[in-house]
C-alpha cells in the first residue's frame, strides 16, 4: 500500500474541492454583502501568541516546535490572537469599526473523530470597536446569511443564545463564586449532551441550587435579562426572527467571551455545532493590543459539509466544460487550438484532446467532461470559415462562422 495521508488530515480530490469551493462562495459572497473586508495573516505564529490567550495547557493541542532560529512558533489553531496582533499594529490608523473576515486553514493537535480534523478550515468575522449590540446582530446575520446562501433556513437552524452577564448575575445569586464557576459553567455546557451532568451539578450545588439552574435552562428568564433582551429585538427587525432561540445552557466554555454568546445549531442533527461565537472585550487587550471592545465567530468546514450532504445541499462535483472542442482530422488540430483559444479569452470553459481523436471518441470525451457544447472542426466546414457547434443536451447543431465566433455562442444555454 502506497503512503496515506497523516491522522486527521484529507485530500481533497476534485469533487471534495467543488465542495470546498461551494462554502467558500457562500461564505466570502456574505461577508463581502455586509461590508466586511478580508484579512488573512501568517499560518506560523510565534507560540506565546497562543499561551497568552488560552494558557499553557493549549499547548498539548497545538502543533508547536522549535524553529531553526531556536524560536517557539505554532501552526495557527485559530484566527483571533493573529487579528488582535494585526488590529494592535496598527490601531490608531484604523477607522472603527474595524470589520474584517477571512477563510483560511487551521492546525490543531486533537484526537480525529467525525465532523473534526487537525487540519481544517474555518471562517472568521470579527468586529473590532463596536460597544452597541448592533454590533452583535450583524455578526450573527452574517453567519445565518453565509448558511441561507448555501440553502440552509429557519427550517434547517437554530441560533442559541445567552449572555454572558446575566450569567455571572444569576450565578452570583445563588452563591456560586468565582472559584467555582468555570466547573459550574462546564457542567452547564454539558446539559443535553452529557447524561452525567445533571447529576454532577447537584453534587456540586445541592439539590435546590442545581434544580434553580436546571429550570432557567428549560425556560430563560428573559424579563431578567434587558441587555439580552435589546439584542433579541434588534435581531428581530434585523431578519432573524425564526432563527434565535435564547437558551441559558449556552454559555461558550471558553472564558475570555464576555457578553452575548450563541452557536447555531442544525435541527435534528446529532452533530455538533455548526459556528459559535460572541463578545470577547478586554480580549485584544490582553493580547497586548489596545483595549477595544470585539466580538466574533468561526464556523468550519467539516460539519457543516456533512450536514449539507446529509440534506442533498452540495454541488454534485462533476466536471463543467461549456464547449469541448473537436478536431474531426488530424490536419485540424492547429485550427481547433485556435477556436478553443478564441472562446478561452471571451470566457468560456473550454477543453480539448492534446492529439488527434475520431469524432465519436471526441463526443465521449465531451460528455465525459460534462461539456455543455462540442465544437466540431472539420476540414469541409473550415474551407468555409465554419465550424458546427452541436447542443449535448438537445442533440440539435447550427454552423458558426469563425469571424464571428465567440463565447456567447456555447455560454448561451
Amino acid at each position: 500500500m502506497g503512503q496515506q495521508t497523516l491522522p486527521g488530515f484529507r485530500d481533497f480530490y476534485p469533487e471534495e474541492m467543488a465542495a470546498r469551493r461551494h462554502l467558500d462562495a457562500a461564505w466570502h459572497a456574505a461577508a463581502a454583502a455586509a461590508g466586511f473586508r478580508e484579512i488573512d495573516g501568517p499560518v506560523l505564529e510565534s507560540l506565546e501568541l497562543f499561551t497568552k490567550k488560552s494558557g499553557d495547557e493549549i499547548v498539548g493541542q497545538l502543533y508547536s516546535f522549535e524553529d531553526k532560529g531556536r524560536r517557539p512558533v505554532a501552526l495557527r489553531p485559530e484566527m483571533t490572537p493573529t487579528l488582535a496582533r494585526m488590529v494592535a499594529a496598527r490601531a490608531g490608523a484604523l477607522p472603527k469599526p474595524v470589520k474584517w473576515y477571512s477563510v483560511q486553514r487551521f492546525f490543531r493537535y486533537e484526537r480525529p473523530q467525525r465532523g473534526r480534523f487537525r487540519e481544517f478550515f474555518q471562517w472568521n468575522v470579527d468586529v473590532v470597536g463596536a460597544p452597541e449590540p448592533a454590533a452583535d446582530v450583524d455578526a450573527i446575520a452574517v453567519a445565518v446569511d453565509g448558511l441561507r446562501r448555501l440553502g440552509l433556513g429557519p427550517q434547517d437552524l437554530a441560533v442559541r443564545i445567552n449572555d454572558r452577564r446575566f450569567v455571572h448575575e444569576l450565578l452570583r445569586g445563588i452563591d456560586v463564586g468565582p472559584e467555582q464557576e468555570a466547573q459550574v459553567l462546564g457542567l452547564i455546557d454539558k446539559l443535553g449532551r452529557d447524561p452525567k451532568a445533571p447529576e454532577r451539578l447537584a453534587e456540586l450545588l445541592g439539590d435546590r441550587r442545581a434544580g434553580e439552574l436546571s429550570g432557567w435552562c428549560e425556560n430563560l428568564p428573559l424579563d431578567r435579562a434587558p441587555a439580552l433582551g435589546e439584542l433579541l429585538e434588534i435581531a428581530d427587525e434585523s431578519g432573524l426572527r425564526g432563527y434565535l432561540e435564547p437558551d441559558f445552557r449556552i454559555v461558550r466554555g471558553l472564558a475570555y467571551y464576555t457578553g452575548p454568546v450563541w452557536e447555531i445549531f442544525a435541527r435534528g442533527a446529532s452533530l455538533r455545532s455548526i459556528a459559535g461565537g460572541g463578545r470577547y472585550d478586554g480580549l485584544i487587550a490582553t493580547l497586548g493590543g489596545p483595549d477595544l471592545p470585539a466580538l466574533g465567530f468561526g464556523m468550519g468546514d467539516a460539519v457543516l459539509t456533512e450536514l449539507l450532504a446529509e440534506r442533498g445541499l452540495l454541488p454534485d462535483g462533476a466536471p463543467v466544460l461549456d464547449a469541448y472542442v473537436i478536431p474531426v482530422a488530424p490536419e485540424m488540430l492547429a485550427s481547433a487550438r485556435d477556436v478553443a483559444r478564441r472562446l478561452r479569452e471571451g470566457g468560456a470553459r473550454v477543453d480539448l484532446p492534446y492529439g488527434p481523436v475520431k469524432p465519436r471518441r471526441g463526443l465521449k470525451d465531451a460528455n465525459r467532461a460534462g461539456a455543455r457544447h462540442a465544437v466540431l472542426v472539420g476540414p469541409d466546414e473550415w474551407a468555409d470559415r465554419s465550424v458546427r457547434i452541436r447542443d449535448l443536451t438537445s442533440g440539435s447543431e447550427r454552423l458558426v462562422g469563425v469571424d464571428e465566433l465567440g463565447a456567447s455562442d456555447v455560454l448561451a444555454s
